[in-house]
């Protein structure tokens, strides 16, 4: 709160905003109800010491217990929970979302006592595929984007772990040493893609989040395709279908009006980038400068498209890459005092040049923003 308090001052002090618009926006804030506050908390510490008490009693007399109790007392606790979170969700909206939560893991106990009940024998991904079925609709009743990580989360190593995922594990097996490039600027490109949708944020988001950290490690991956000779076949396949994806990915780029003319051109320009690399054969030791020029380019794209800490983001791991490139170049040198020296030097010139960097592309980004 406190952080509010001084940006709204300042707003104010540069006559952005009112005195009156200031002093209502500090009391929205204090009303408002943080999701992670003390009491939230202290409530997750007394649901947890409660949980964890009846599974001891439960646990210690399970034996003893009959079947039929057993199945009556979670069934009674599933409706209960039910029945309690249309009462709660717009009084205590936080009580609301922890007790969504623990009606989503009562799902997974109640497949577990079900299965060990009547002695069902299934695959494991089975019943992570059937709770993701039974905890579909609730995800409904929230817009809590830590819910939609989980489900998806769930559901895509439910996915992964069956027949059909270990057929598309696969393909990307025998695809992804010849050319994890390509994986890269698909995986970069559907983050886009998913970056124009407005809606269902719940879903979108964890979509986004995964495609944006697969691009980068598939980015990072990019040596491993001199690992070993990839029969031609492969090689040309996978080209033919960097081709049109890069196609597909710029005509999209081109026909949507949500850009506007920098930012589809710096998306054009990261495009050209890839199919540069892509396309004109590079030794192994000339992949690093390769996603050096990438990362550098994404840092600029991030910019253009005025997503400031995504870019500082990307910069500090330009940063750490180039850190890395070091160490692995001049890692017997930090057993000697003088190499320490010179490896503290190397840190803070990066740190100077982020410094410098950062303040260099908000005066580009202001000035554009005042033409």
């Amino acid at each position: 709160m406190p952080s509010i308090s001084r940006k709204v001052s300042v707003w104010a002090e540069q006559g952005l905003i009112s005195r009156q618009q200031a002093d209502e926006i500090v009391a929205f804030e204090q009303n408002k109800k943080p999701f992670l506050s003390l009491f939230t908390v202290i409530l997750f510490l007394g649901m947890f010491s409660i949980a964890c008490g009846i599974a001891a009693i439960v646990s210690s007399n399970w034996y003893s217990i009959p079947d039929a109790v057993k199945l009556g007392g979670m069934f009674a606790l599933l409706i209960g929970a039910g029945s309690a979170l249309p009462v709660i969700e717009k009084k205590h909206p936080v009580v609301f979302d922890a007790g969504l939560f623990l009606l989503m893991l009562l799902f997974f106990a109640a497949i577990g006592l079900v299965g060990q009940i009547y002695h069902l024998k299934s695959d494991t991904y089975k019943a992570f595929l059937f709770w993701s079925g039974l905890a579909f609709p609730l995800l409904f009743l929230t817009k809590r984007v830590l819910f939609g990580c989980i489900w998806e989360f769930v559901f895509v190593c439910a996915v992964l772990a069956s027949p059909l995922g270990e057929e598309f594990l696969r393909f990307v097996k025998n695809y992804f040493f010849s050319s994890p490039l390509y994986f890269s600027f698909l995986s970069l490109a559907l983050f886009v893609v998913l970056s124009c949708v407005q809606k269902a944020e719940l879903f979108v988001f964890p979509a986004k989040a995964g495609f944006f950290f697969t691009g980068l490690v598939f980015l990072f991956c990019s040596r491993l395709r001199f690992s070993g000779v990839h029969p031609l076949p492969i090689v040309f396949y996978v080209k033919t279908l960097f081709l049109l994806t890069a196609t597909g990915f710029a005509t999209f780029v081109g026909q949507y009006d949500g850009f506007s003319r920098r930012e589809k051109q710096s998306l054009w320009i990261v495009t050209g980038i890839y199919a540069l690399f892509f396309l004109i054969p590079l030794a192994k030791d000339t992949v690093y400068f390769s996603e050096l020029l990438l990362l550098i380019s994404f840092i600029f794209v991030a910019y253009t498209f005025r997503c400031e800490k995504m870019a500082r983001v990307l910069a500090l791991v330009t940063a750490f890459r180039i850190l890395n490139a070091f160490f692995e170049l001049f890692g017997s040198l930090l057993y000697t005092g003088f190499g320490l020296i010179f490896s503290g030097l190397i840190i803070l010139g990066i740190a100077y040049g982020c410094y410098k960097a950062d303040a260099y592309l908000k005066r580009t980004m202001e000035g554009q923003s005042h033409e």
